[in-house]
């Protein structure tokens, strides 16, 4: 039986990314699920975080999750996130 990860909890325990991808400039950004369970809360739906494009300010990114790549090469950037304050 296949499990659904639908909270950043499971994701963790999965040791997984979360991956948001601009659908416009398909910029991709990648965060440990650690981290970002650490910042908005283990029961959090990945899906429903509020990422937007650094490039072309759109907030409609698409939100995959994906094994964490063991055998990561240099070119491969984990993001983390901070609080702004504005």
């Amino acid at each position: 039986m296949a499990v659904s990860i639908d909270t950043l909890g499971k994701a963790l325990r999965h040791n997984m990314l979360v991956v948001a991808t601009c659908p416009q400039c398909e910029r991709q950004a990648r965060f440990l699920a650690s981290d970002l369970g650490n910042f908005y809360g283990h029961g959090r739906d990945p899906r429903s975080l509020p990422f937007r494009c650094k490039e072309c300010d759109r907030r409609d990114c698409r939100i995959t999750l994906m094994d964490y790549p063991f055998d990561r090469t240099p070119e491969t950037i984990v993001w983390r996130p901070v609080k702004v304050r504005g």
